[in-house]
């Protein structure tokens, strides 16, 4: 499982590398022909926006996976040990259900539903514009499954000490 983790965090990092490039590079072409060439990329703003929901949901995804997301912590920090570790596989639980529900099921209904649905631009069916909702719940998914796994062998370890 941690081998599995190392691959879904290189892959992410790398995607989302690219698509920061990509999003830099299209903003100064964007910037470039608006204010130099006075004749705005009208295919630049569309791409940047669809490219910008692609790296926040591999944003997001990656950062359940490394527990950097933005969390409340007010609760989890009034216990320790084993009702920590219970706590953590219940919030994990949530999430995992959240994602599975909403990003997931709710995504690949949303992508079913918009694939004979075109950008106004660029003319590509939005359905493959929202296939990463699914693909970042799976993703989330994964890494919830390795967090809980994770939180059960520190608590039988905790047990057997």
């Amino acid at each position: 499982m941690d081998q599995v983790r190392k691959i879904l965090d290189r892959f992410l990092l790398s995607v989302s590398s690219v698509l920061i490039i990509f999003l830099l590079l299209g903003a100064l072409w964007q910037v470039f022909t608006r204010y130099v060439l006075q004749n705005p990329s009208v295919v630049t703003e569309e791409v940047l926006r669809f490219s910008l929901i692609w790296i926040a949901m591999l944003g997001a995804s990656y950062a359940f996976g490394t527990d950097q997301h933005l969390a409340l912590t007010f609760l989890r920090d009034r216990f320790k040990g084993r009702s920590y570790r219970r706590l953590r596989i219940f919030n994990d639980l949530i999430v995992l259900i959240f994602s599975l529900s909403v990003l997931v099921i709710g995504g690949s209904m949303m992508v079913r539903s918009t694939m004979t649905e075109t950008s106004p631009i660029l003319g590509v069916p939005m359905g493959w514009i929202y296939l990463i909702l699914p693909f970042s719940g799976v993703v989330i998914i994964l890494y919830q499954i390795m967090n809980i796994r994770n939180w059960f062998r520190s608590d039988v370890q905790g047990s057997e000490s």
